[in-house]
């Protein structure tokens, strides 16, 4: 599997999180057979809102993705586990981190608790790996 360190571990979970949104979706939206809503006006081209979509993700992206799950799936506990992907897609295009309080909320806990946990899970899978 290779030597990580915790910083890395937290890295690859985190950039797995960004991976995951950049994949196609599981289940494909039916195509409706029906014309889309538009102003009937010779000026109102472009009167949408545009929101750029994600680039795809990249192959080795998708790689560094399937080794967070082995390791997610083989070395950590369910809790664990949940607690990390949960911290990291809160944190997945987002500037500021992961969203403690909104997560501790959710829990039922403390934004520091939480924190804390999840601190304590990668540590936890850090020194599993170490003696694996």
């Amino acid at each position: 599997m290779g030597s990580y360190s915790i910083t890395d571990l937290d890295d690859l979970f985190s950039e797995a999180a960004e991976t995951e949104r950049r994949l196609p979706a599981a289940v494909r939206k039916q195509k409706m057979a029906s014309w889309p809503e538009y102003l009937r006006d010779w000026k109102s081209y472009g009167w949408q809102d545009y929101t750029p979509r994600l680039s795809p993700a990249t192959t080795k992206a998708v790689d560094r993705f399937e080794l967070a799950l082995d390791l997610g799936i083989k070395h950590m506990d369910k809790d664990d586990r949940a607690l990390v992907w949960l911290v990291c897609h809160s944190g997945a295009f987002n500037e500021r981190g992961p969203r403690w309080t909104k997560i501790g909320r959710a829990m039922g806990l403390e934004r520091r608790i939480v924190k804390r946990r999840y601190e304590q899970a990668i540590i936890r899978l850090y020194y599993k790996l170490l003696h694996s």
